[in-house]
């Protein structure tokens, strides 16, 4: 239920507008307090927290991709890309943290042809990713995010 009402208030613009501000700050203190087990979100949807290039980890909702994980770089519907985006793309190092296991990864940006086929599956995690791709006149980047070292995936 929880899962279906959070859901639906993805779609609103006042929810990407407050959450955006709101959740990610909200996130990480939970994160921190359990010990790096849990975040708000982890109770409904997959969540990870991405560590890239010194700044502030970022939590982001993911696809499982066999052994890797696909993340959208949606920024709520916003007109600009995410900063973690461009970070991705310029080659920064980058970790994921779920559920308090690290993993060091390597990010590929998706081709467009990629992110087609992998869009329904992120839409399946969140359906408001729809809503955002309709809201923003950017493409938005897709990543595909792999362990650097085989046999790491949390």
């Amino acid at each position: 239920m929880f899962r279906r009402l959070i859901a639906r208030l993805g779609h609103r613009r006042w929810f990407s507008a407050v959450g955006s501000r709101v959740l990610p700050r909200l996130d990480r203190a939970v994160y921190r307090a359990s010990g790096h087990r849990w975040m708000v979100a982890t109770i409904a949807f997959p969540t990870l927290l991405l560590h890239h290039g010194g700044a502030k980890p970022v939590p982001l909702l993911f696809a499982r991709d066999g052994a890797g994980y696909l993340v959208a770089a949606t920024n709520w519907g916003r007109p600009q890309h995410p900063a973690w985006s461009t970070r991705l793309l310029s080659g920064a190092t980058a970790s994921i943290e779920i559920r308090g296991r690290s993993t060091r990864v390597l990010a590929r940006r998706l081709s467009p042809r990629e992110v087609a086929a992998a869009w329904p599956r992120l839409v399946e995690v969140w359906p408001a990713f729809d809503t955002y791709r309709r809201r923003t006149h950017r493409d938005i980047r897709v990543f595909h995010l792999r362990p650097a070292e085989e046999g790491l995936a949390p």
